[in-house]
């Protein structure tokens, strides 16, 4: 199928749109990794898995992370973050 110019822009438009989002997205994940490690002295970076959400990767442990939300229920039962609670925890 020949693509029209008008199809053509629709699809350059999306493009473009997705990537601003993309930068975005990296933002945001290299500014939760920061707050996490600087709140909880755990160095370790922020990752997205499709179904397991944002999770946090302890440098120790390079492949496995602790989804957020689950890092955050923990802190809200008043549970200590530290380095054993995240290793302990850690899924996918």
């Amino acid at each position: 199928m020949k693509l029209t110019k008008r199809q053509i822009q629709k699809i350059r438009t999306a493009h473009k749109k997705a990537l601003r989002l993309e930068e975005l997205l990296s933002s945001a994940r290299q500014d939760l990794s920061f707050v996490i490690s600087s709140i909880t002295k755990i160095e370790g970076n922020v990752d997205f898995l499709q179904g397991d959400g944002f999770g946090f990767t302890p440098e120790v442990d390079n492949d496995t992370h602790i989804p957020v939300d689950e890092l955050l229920n923990f802190a809200e039962k008043g549970r200590d973050i530290n380095i054993e609670l995240v290793l302990d925890n850690l899924s996918i």
